[in-house]
């Protein structure tokens, strides 16, 4: 995977070093016009341009190579620019891009325009100042997803501890860092840290944003995976293994977080031993993400990742071993051989072959 790296200079701006074989021709008129306005000295007007050219709200999905290329000109701007509101406006839009790239699979790019854009934006605008410590916490969120899983617990427990000491508990930016604070957790073994963070971060998100908020729902669509069967059972009363019913009803059927609950209690289901159900619910989900991330997305190598293990926990092992084998060579390729996830694919597709899976064990 290939990304922008800039080399920051103090005065002369940024030296591109490595484009990526994937970018749009330099000829494309919206990459002309950023040009234009910085070669004029008009950063500002280049902002504001970046503002209207950046997803508002980015969603999962498949590679844009417009992302990436955006990418220099956000960094430049946020270098050139003095003034703190524009400041702050460059970072805004600098955090919606990393959000962008992150979605879309680009995780390597998110943690280095993110990294990047808050050591810009903390020169302007104070270490402690709410977006520079939005943008350090979208370079958590992508360390973890690089499986550099220390350094990212290190950088969101940081993070998290400013957040609420400057904007309280239930901000919605400190719970933000703190649902991907409990990801890493998990991770890394600390179950019960995950879990408690994870129940804080439900019910701040209850309280800030409301009980039918997509992110309120995604939170709760992640106890799905990190508790035990019997837990899932008492969880909300048995309430929670209603959550896919409940986003549907909410944000409709092929809602992203609508997508992930059905995933996750897809997962619930297997734990529970409900083999058939699961199958017919991972079904739709495989389907779902293939038509709309494509073939390489991590959600979707997620999803046949479990879908695997309720083909061999069928009976169908030899199913499960093609789909596995599919799923280590993609993360190999886009994650690497070492990364935790490709090392996990790996495990598991050996246990297949070796006949060492238990499906309630596993």
């Amino acid at each position: 995977m290939e990304t922008y790296r800039l080399r920051l200079k103090e005065d002369e701006g940024a030296d591109p070093i490595d484009q990526g074989a994937d970018a749009l021709s330099l000829e494309d008129p919206r990459h002309l016009a950023f040009d234009s306005f910085e070669s004029r000295g008009l950063p500002e007007a280049a902002v504001r341009l970046l503002e209207a050219t950046v997803p508002s709200i980015a969603d999962a999905g498949p590679h844009d190579p417009m992302n990436r290329l955006l990418v220099p000109h956000m960094l430049v701007l946020l270098q050139r620019v003095s003034d703190p509101p524009t400041v702050a406006t460059a970072l805004v839009t600098a955090i919606r891009l990393c959000t962008a790239l992150h979605r879309t699979g680009d995780y390597l790019s998110a943690w280095e325009t993110a990294q990047t854009a808050a050591d810009l934006g903390e020169k302007r605008l104070g270490v402690e100042h709410r977006l520079v410590l939005a943008a350090r916490s979208r370079a958590g969120r992508a360390l973890f997803r690089l499986g550099r899983y220390n350094e990212a617990e290190l950088l969101l427990s940081r993070i998290r501890e400013a957040q609420e000491r400057l904007f309280g508990a239930d901000d919605p930016d400190t719970l933000d860092t703190c649902h991907g604070l409990q990801l890493v957790l998990g991770n890394l073994g600390k179950r019960d840290e995950a879990i408690s963070l994870l129940r804080t971060t439900v019910a701040g998100r209850r309280r800030a944003l409301g009980s039918d908020h997509p992110l309120t729902l995604r939170s709760r669509s992640s106890l799905l995976v990190l508790l035990s069967a019997s837990e899932v059972r008492a969880e909300e009363d048995g309430a929670l293994l209603s959550l896919p019913s409940e986003c549907i009803r909410h944000l409709g059927l092929d809602h992203t977080v609508t997508l992930g609950a059905c995933h996750n209690h897809a997962w619930a289901l297997y734990g529970l031993g409900q083999f058939d159900e699961a199958d017919q619910e991972m079904r739709l989900v495989v389907e779902a993400y293939q038509r709309r991330f494509g073939p390489d997305h991590p959600n979707l190598l997620s999803a046949q990742q479990l879908f695997s293990r309720i083909l061999a926990a069928r009976g169908d092992v030899t199913a499960g071993i093609d789909v596995m084998r599919d799923v280590v060579t993609k993360r190999e390729r886009s994650l690497g051989v070492d990364h935790p996830f490709t090392a996990a694919s790996r495990q598991l597709l050996d246990a297949f072959r070796s006949g060492r899976y238990h499906p309630i064990e596993a």
